[in-house]
């Protein structure tokens, strides 16, 4: 009697296994959906069948599909921030900064010719794409032209306040992290130019600030980018001292 119980009861153990096998997919889902992560790509769970290596997420994850579409091919180190493993970002990296640091000692050097910094304002010259961080080519080219431009006038990029923002759909949780990837995306590019991090601070803000000229949702899937500035020394060109033709500002 004991043996046919013991028997029924392992019959019952297994059943129960059975009906929590994992799912038949081989791609991490969302819902009824793959997952894509932030490199756009699906993740993969176990090696494929002959069968699966075809539809979308094989072609993400070959990427087909973003050569059949003309996508941009990512930085991997882009979005190392990602990664605490890879790149963290310091948590004092959304602290912003009060002022330039060097503007008491530019300011002191030479009284009679030192020009204090001063502050211009650019935005990120097209929008992001919905729900990416990724910062565009055409961005990216905006950006440099503005920062090339002072270098070569003896303009002294100080410090530099980088701050995210996105349109209002999705949570505001949501917006809030978005938007501080939006800013590490500029961040990182800054970085590349030559722009130490120490000058530069970081932070977003989600859907609480729309852009000032925006029309439209997407015009709000912006960075701003508030740059102290500080001409040469004693220096009387009025574009050095009050700049208001970036390349980079636009919607």
């Amino acid at each position: 009697m004991s043996m046919r119980i013991a028997a029924l009861a392992f019959t019952t153990v297994l059943l129960a296994a059975c009906e929590s096998t994992p799912s038949k997919t081989a791609w991490l889902m969302q819902g009824d959906a793959p997952w894509v992560g932030p490199d756009g790509k699906c993740m993969q769970l176990r090696p494929l069948a002959p069968e699966e290596k075809k539809g979308f997420c094989y072609d993400v994850m070959t990427e087909v599909y973003q050569k059949r579409h003309h996508y941009e091919v990512l930085d991997a180190n882009e979005f190392a921030f990602l990664y605490p493993k890879v790149e963290p970002t310091a948590q004092t990296a959304y602290s912003l900064v009060p002022s330039p640091s060097d503007a008491e000692t530019l300011a002191n050097s030479k009284p009679d010719m030192a020009t204090l910094p001063y502050i211009h304002q650019i935005y990120t010259a097209l929008p992001f794409e919905f729900n990416k961080a990724h910062l565009s080519s055409r961005n990216r080219v905006a950006l440099r032209t503005s920062f090339s431009d002072w270098q070569s006038r003896g303009i002294k990029v100080v410090s530099v306040a980088v701050t995210g923002h996105t349109d209002s759909k999705g949570s505001a949780a949501y917006n809030l992290q978005l938007s501080k990837w939006r800013a590490e995306s500029v961040v990182y590019y800054l970085a590349k130019l030559g722009i130490p991090r120490g000058s530069i601070a970081q932070g977003g803000v989600g859907m609480a600030i729309p852009h000032p000229d925006a029309r439209n949702d997407a015009d709000n899937r912006y960075v701003d980018l508030r740059v102290w500035l500080a001409p040469p020394l004693g220096s009387t060109d009025k574009l050095a001292t009050r700049d208001h033709g970036a390349d980079a500002k636009g919607r």
